[in-house]
């Protein structure tokens, strides 16, 4: 296996999945706001055999998604801290290289790079390279199988 592209993957994601922790929570707020707001079913009615009525399986889709996004939004926090961990472990340059280079990448990211190390574009990749190796080991302990 190729852990180093299996890294790059990750930094690629990271945003995305970071961003997801906060839209997966206010999506369970909203179905619990449902929940509460929600009418006790009507009792006066026959319920068709073998199922119920349209509000109890309003209820029961409602406390299934909030299942759900509760198992990927608790899921997704331990990968987010994993490569956090894995970040944390390199230092402030090494972070700020990878976060231009995968994370938070906007055009003309090389250059600005070399401006702001006052390096030339060989020299970023080499160390851009030397950071993610850093990160692939920190993450999985090898870089190559």
């Amino acid at each position: 296996m190729n852990w180093v592209k299996e890294a790059e993957s990750k930094l690629r994601d990271y945003a995305a999945k970071e961003q997801s922790l906060e839209s997966v929570a206010e999506r369970i707020a909203q179905l619990q706001a449902e929940m509460t707001c929600v009418r006790s079913a009507t009792t006066d009615s026959t319920a068709v055999h073998g199922g119920g009525n349209c509000r109890e399986d309003a209820l029961l889709n409602n406390i299934s998604e909030r299942t759900e996004l509760e198992r990927a939004k608790q899921k997704t926090a331990e990968w987010v801290e994993w490569v956090n961990k894995a970040l944390r472990a390199l230092t402030d340059t090494d972070r700020h290289l990878l976060d231009v280079f995968y994370i938070n990448r906007h055009k003309g990211y090389v250059e600005r790079l070399c401006e702001e190390m006052n390096i030339e574009k060989s020299q970023v990749y080499n160390r851009k390279n030397a950071a993610l190796r850093k990160f692939t080991i920190s993450l999985y302990g090898v870089t190559e199988t």
